[in-house]
């Protein structure tokens, strides 16, 4: 028991900080900035799972706000990202005995997932900062990010499972 409180809090430190740089490294795009923190948000999520990858992902993604001088951005970060992570684990728990392969139900995970961000950042944006409708300007680009997201997901899903890094004993998430 001790051991595996020791290996989820370890992991969910190493993948707060994967996240943290995910988020941190940003690519112009235009008038907006498209990151791969999200795609790190939901390996966390499907790696750890539960509590240990909503406050893992929620955190390290706040803290690149902090960093990157979006700090007003920090709180609804947290609590969105921590909205995420729990939209794709509940989305995977709807799926587990649907006849889907695992790909296509961690496809859906994420794109649930991604809807939360674009969702919640128009709620942010329109209403706390008080952008009003102007909040709508904002949605291509998180659609954008959530899309990057979903495949970069994915791609890294398949490439540390397939190299070892994800052996069944490691990932703590739904796995059915």
């Amino acid at each position: 028991m001790q051991s595996q409180n020791l290996q989820k809090t370890v992991t969910a430190a190493l993948l707060c900080a994967v996240v943290f740089v995910f988020t941190f490294l940003s690519i112009p795009m235009g008038i907006g900035n498209v990151n791969l923190g999200d795609g790190a948000l939901l390996l966390t999520a499907w790696t750890l799972g539960g509590p240990w990858a909503a406050v893992s992902a929620a955190l390290g993604a706040a803290l690149a706000d902090l960093a990157s001088g979006y700090a007003i951005y920090a709180p609804a970060t947290f609590v969105i990202k921590a909205a995420m992570v729990a939209a794709a684990l509940l989305v995977l728990r709807l799926l587990s005995n649907a006849k889907l392969s695992v790909r296509i139900r961690r496809l859906l995970s994420a794109v649930a997932a991604e809807l939360v961000m674009v969702l919640g950042y128009l709620i942010y944006e329109a209403t706390l900062l008080g952008y009003g409708a102007g909040a709508f300007v904002s949605v291509p680009f998180n659609a954008v990010q959530g899309l990057v997201a979903v495949a970069v997901s994915g791609l890294l899903y398949e490439a540390l499972s397939r190299v070892g890094i994800l052996s069944k004993n490691q990932r703590f998430g739904p796995q059915k």
